[in-house]
């Protein structure tokens, strides 16, 4: 057995493992960037070696410098966790050359399973079905093409080295044809290094049914029983489930046997999971993820087994401590990703700080690798945390996720909270059997009508600010409200907001009149626009109890009336932004001094394209003066691993363009203006 581990990688798989290293006795050591550097994984493990900035290709990604890192904390075997180099044979051969154990299979392995083409042609060795396609990758684009062609549309690309649903795209047509290439390409080039892509042909309404597995190199290989995974967006997991969903008569047990065969093929050494595509009473092979899944605890859930222990012990040549008449599948387990997010604007990344979280209790397990004060940056993936619960059926556990659900409070960020507590509800989830469409034909339906007081975010955070002005000036008139200069204080002032979540081509900054309805500040009226609120901050209602103490300053809410409607709300400031959260939801908005309104009116005869996140420029498609149409595609950014194009809102002509591919960006800054033609004569 090993005496030191090296976790390589962060957050809240880091984490995971390292309670298993402990509980086997075994020393621990992590890695950090510099944008992880007070992560709760670096104070949770107490040693790690600074990798280098925050960028994952910088630090995670980089293999010299992990394998240095292994090399001195005296580690003398990895766990690469999931994502990053946890599928790198490249990484896997660094280790075995600097005499380290790396916890997965072997890279010929590796190799085998993490080229897509190879994959399938292992498959159809061992007898397992596979979906109709291209029997090898390409990266030269005009093959690629023609591969889809060959195929047939609907048809589907996937990155030949890719996971994790990055560097796939469905094609329908062959309407935008070259650009969803080259965005697949440039994907699978970012998050894997390698830009290759596989063609299949799409299969519409099939489930996500995948096995877990585990091996010791020498030929026994088990299965863990099954996970349902049908429930995603953008090729992303967003709730997963063990055991799967009824399946046809015998083939839960053909694809049970099938995931052993292809294991066995192989001589596979270590955990890894076989996904299928399960259509009607057929399936078809994915993929083979060849590392610890990021569902992996519902399949703990109902097996009672310790994952990483197994995937651990393998890598040291253990034999496997069980046999398959030992593995049991008890009860039903589901696992909901939290993810940072905002499903109210197409699901964007978001970024921000935490300001207050609070995660159920009572049997709910939580996997997470942030807490208050955390900051959810754009150079990662954005999933906050997982909540894992279990019982006697899928009905009871679907009521304690539900539970779960509710008892969960998030603010300072956007995130997915309400989304998943709609989506669990839904009949189709709750007493149906979904498919991978299933979000996707659900979210018109899922879309709710905002509280009051999320249609008036702009006009409280306005009544806010000048109320803590005027508190501030009141206590310290020498002083400011950092970041806010030049209010007019007393019995009306001035401030522009900008809502940071608007998408392309709303409206940008906007006057906002706030005015003071008493002598104390509890009562503002606003408006903004056509739109007036009058907003009263420390309202009692009998109805209602908010906690012991109503201070915004303090942890619990604050009680906000809204026309009437009283609402508790935690508020605060970051920067020049102010957040609203109810635990729920999270609304961020900026906030900028009266004097930019004359500036802001001259911009207007020009559409400010602004940047939706935070993130990098990848791509700038127009030159200034350039001639452009309504939707052309601008300019292409990228954050936590997803690709966002950025389209012209009207016709005119690209001016001020104020960015360079390879630019970071912030959210909410001015990328380029569309003026109208006219406007530009």
């Amino acid at each position: 057995m090993f005496r030191k581990v090296l976790i390589a990688n962060r957050g809240e798989i880091a984490r995971r493992i390292a309670r298993t290293c402990r509980r086997m006795g075994l020393q621990v050591a992590t890695v950090h960037s510099d944008a992880d550097r007070d992560a709760p994984h670096v104070r949770d493990i107490g040693e790690s070696v600074r990798l280098g900035p925050a960028a994952a290709r910088e630090s995670y990604l980089d293999i010299a410098r992990v394998v240095q890192a292994a090399r001195q904390v005296g580690a003398d075997a990895v766990h690469p966790g999931y994502g990053f180099l946890s599928e790198n044979a490249d990484f896997a051969d660094a280790l075995q050359r600097a005499g380290i154990a790396f916890v997965g299979p072997s890279a010929q392995v590796l190799r085998d399973f993490g080229d897509k083409a190879a994959a399938k042609r292992l498959a159809a060795a061992a007898g397992v079905p596979t979906i109709p396609g291209s029997a090898l990758a390409s990266a030269d684009a005009q093959r690629v093409a023609a591969m889809v062609h060959e195929v047939g549309f609907p048809a589907l690309l996937k990155a030949a080295a890719g996971g994790g649903g990055k560097g796939i795209r469905i094609l329908r047509d062959a309407t935008e044809l070259h650009d969803e290439i080259a965005t697949a390409m440039r994907e699978g080039r970012n998050a894997f290094g390698d830009a290759a892509l596989l063609v299949e042909r799409y299969l519409p309404h099939g489930r996500h049914v995948e096995v877990q597995i585990v091996g010791d190199g020498g030929g026994a290989v088990l299965h863990l029983w099954e996970r349902e995974c049908s429930l995603q967006r953008r090729h992303q997991k967003v709730v997963e489930e063990a055991p799967a969903l009824p399946l046809p008569t015998g083939l839960r047990q053909r694809l049970l046997d099938a995931a052993v065969a292809l294991g066995r093929h192989v001589r596979y050494r270590a955990l890894g999971t076989v996904e299928f595509l399960v259509a009607g009473d057929a399936f078809h092979f994915l993929e083979v993820n060849p590392r610890l899944q990021v569902e992996h605890p519902v399949t703990e859930c109902v097996t009672g087994l310790d994952l990483v222990e197994l995937q651990i012990r393998a890598a040291a040549g253990e034999p496997l401590p069980l046999s398959q008449d030992d593995v049991r599948c008890d009860g039903h387990a589901i696992e909901a990703r939290l993810y940072a997010e905002d499903p109210a604007h197409g699901f964007m990344p978001a970024t921000g700080v935490l300001h207050r979280l609070r995660w159920p209790a009572g049997g709910v397990r939580v996997e997470t690798g942030v807490e208050v004060s955390t900051e959810i940056t754009p150079h990662y993936d954005p999933m906050a945390a997982k909540l894992i619960v279990h019982g006697n059926t899928r009905a009871e556990a679907l009521a304690a996720m539900r539970a779960a659900l509710a008892a969960t409070q998030v603010v300072g960020v956007a995130n997915n909270l309400g989304f998943l507590e709609s989506l669990l509800g839904a009949p189709e989830v709750a007493s149906g059997t979904p498919d991978t469409g299933t979000i996707d034909r659900l979210l018109p339906g899922l879309k709710q009508q905002p509280s009051p007081w999320r249609t008036a975010a702009a006009h409280v955070a306005a009544a806010w600010v000048m109320r803590r002005s005027r508190s501030m000036a009141a206590s310290a008139p020498a002083s400011a409200w950092p970041g806010f200069t030049n209010w007019r204080l007393g019995g009306s002032g001035q401030s522009l907001l900008q809502p940071q979540y608007e998408v392309l081509g709303e409206a940008g900054m906007q006057p906002a009149t706030v005015t003071a309805l008493d002598g104390v500040g509890a009562r503002w009226r606003v408006r903004i626009g056509a739109q007036s609120h009058e907003i009263v901050f420390g309202a009692q209602s009998r109805e209602v109890e908010f906690g012991a103490a109503l201070d915004d300053d303090g942890d619990a809410p604050l009680a906000v009336a809204v026309d009437g409607s009283v609402v508790p709300l935690w508020i605060g400031a970051a920067d020049a932004r102010v957040w609203l959260g109810d635990g729920r939801v999270t609304e961020t908005l900026a906030v900028q001094p009266a004097l930019r309104e004359e500036r802001t009116r001259r911009a207007a005869a020009g559409a400010a394209v602004v940047a939706p996140l935070t993130g990098k420029v990848l791509e700038v498609r127009v030159r200034e003066g350039d001639a452009v149409s309504e939707g052309q595609v601008l300019l292409v950014v990228e954050s936590m691993k997803m690709e966002l194009r950025i389209c012209a809102p009207h016709a005119g002509v690209a001016r001020a363009l104020g960015v360079a591919a390879g630019a970071a960006v912030e959210r909410g800054a001015v990328l380029v203006t569309v003026q109208p033609e006219e406007a530009s004569a």
